[in-house]
């Protein structure tokens, strides 16, 4: 005998809708990144076109389609959505269509468009994309091979290697290795001619090498103390950290980094008063084709199949139009918020950079600190000082004998002015510099001096010191 049951299960979930994940999505994305998307969803949504990108083939011809069908396209468009009724029509700013902005690369989108013109399958590209947007600040590949042949279905870890091997070979050359020395081996063998000696160097005596025991290398390797000097003169010139946006002075750059950033924001003054731009062209000739959305669901002989792809398609280029329309909104509070609180920086320049923190603006402009994240991470802002990454806006503060709170960014600056200055023949220790420091009212500890230094990339006074 069947035996009747009736069981109550409650369950606590926590769903994001479609167009709030694209909306955080969206407002992460640097700006040629965010133009990538873009073509990309022009490229597949029909309903979302762009005045710069719109060609002369219509999805439907107003002649050609039957509108018997009794449907009231007013209630679809004003019931359908389930994100916002009082969506943007257009993805425009008035302010800014005109403004003549700056377009300068990242060097992210740099990789991105070398990957898409150099020779990868499609699936080899997709791996490429994951790579790079796996690379840590320096430009390594720090992950394991398989955290990325995890995210696609039959790919191997042998195939990932293939790709790493081919975006390695990218500019700058010796993007994403695994270390210093795995980039500089890729950076010389790159070239058509080196050194055999430098190779060698490189690939038995790197240790002794990256330790200034050239005497031990010589000795080892018989190579004659002017040969040796040749070594170090050709490897100097391979960059040890391709990403990094600055290198030690004693490499020289192996690409230019000014004409590597896209700047974001355009920060201009104008009557006096500081204007917030958004770098952003093409974004602003974004719109929802509604027309076409009316004909396609106004014809009889298209199936109830046909009508749903139209209505699911019509609906994301609301959600994307929105996306855009919010993320621009949200970036120019988040940038006037970091106006307030820099101004002494936008008015006199970095030396007047005060400490900043995320919760600071979180605060100021009633958002989480998560938006705040994504609103500035990875994004730069063109100043009448330069281009400066936002993050360089927020810093820790350290107290001052005086009890004023002094940026950790000025201090860095500082040190490596003081660095720079040295004799390098008699480079300053770290326990000189913190003396030299203190001596100018900004008391750091030894410990703290190494922690900076390092963080600057800037090796120890027995690597800085010349022969």
């Amino acid at each position: 005998m069947l035996k009747h049951t009736l069981n109550t299960n409650l369950r606590l979930d926590t769903r994001l809708e479609p167009a709030v994940i694209l909306r955080s999505e969206i407002l992460a994305l640097p700006l040629l990144q965010l133009e990538a998307k873009i073509k990309e969803e022009l490229a597949e949504n029909p309903f979302l076109e762009s005045e710069e990108f719109e060609t002369s083939d219509k999805i439907a011809d107003d002649d050609a389609i039957d509108q018997k069908e009794d449907i009231n396209i007013e209630e679809f468009m004003k019931e359908f959505s389930n994100y916002e009724d009082n969506f943007p029509q257009y993805a425009k700013d008035d302010d800014e269509k005109n403004f003549q902005q700056p377009m300068i690369k990242t060097l992210k989108d740099s990789l991105y468009e070398q990957i898409s013109q150099d020779g990868f399958s499609k699936i080899q590209t997709e791996i490429a994309k994951k790579i790079v947007d796996n690379l840590d600040e320096c430009g390594f590949f720090t992950i394991e091979l398989s955290e990325i042949s995890s995210s696609f279905d039959k790919v191997d870890d042998e195939q990932v290697e293939i790709v790493l091997k081919k975006v390695q070979l990218l500019e700058p050359v010796g993007i994403a290795t695994r270390n210093v020395q795995e980039s500089l081996i890729i950076q010389l063998r790159s070239r058509k001619l080196y050194m055999e000696d430098s190779l060698i160097v490189l690939k038995d005596y790197f240790d002794d090498f990256m330790n200034n025991k050239m005497s031990q290398i010589m000795d080892s390797t018989g190579i004659s103390r002017d040969q040796m000097l040749e070594v170090m003169e050709e490897i100097k010139h391979l960059n040890p950290k391709p990403g990094a946006s600055r290198v030690l002075d004693s490499w020289e750059k192996s690409f230019d980094n000014n004409s590597a950033i896209v700047p974001d924001f355009i920060i201009k003054r104008i009557d006096g008063k500081l204007q917030v731009f958004l770098n952003s062209p093409s974004i602003q000739n974004l719109y929802v084709n509604e027309n076409d959305a009316k004909i396609m669901l106004g014809n009889s002989e298209m199936d109830k199949k046909g009508k749903d792809f139209v209505r699911s398609k019509f609906e994301k280029a609301k959600w994307f139009i929105n996306a855009i329309a919010q993320r621009r909104r949200t970036l120019k509070k988040v940038m006037y918020s970091i106006i307030k609180f820099q101004n002494p920086f936008f008015e006199d320049g970095p030396d007047k950079l005060k400490p900043l923190i995320l919760k600071d603006v979180a605060e100021d402009i009633s958002m989480d600190i998560a938006t705040i994240s994504r609103s500035t991470k990875g994004k730069y802002a063109y100043t009448e000082f330069g281009i400066f990454e936002l993050k360089y806006f927020f810093t820790d503060k350290i107290h001052t004998d005086t009890g004023d709170d002094i940026s950790t960014t000025l201090i860095k600056t500082r040190l490596k002015e003081i660095i720079d200055a040295e004799d390098k023949l008699k480079p300053f220790s770290d326990q000189k510099l913190s003396e030299i420091l203190t001596k100018e009212n900004k008391h750091i500890a030894r410990r703290t001096v190494q922690k900076y230094r390092e963080q600057l990339s800037i090796p120890s006074a027995r690597m800085r010191k010349e022969i």
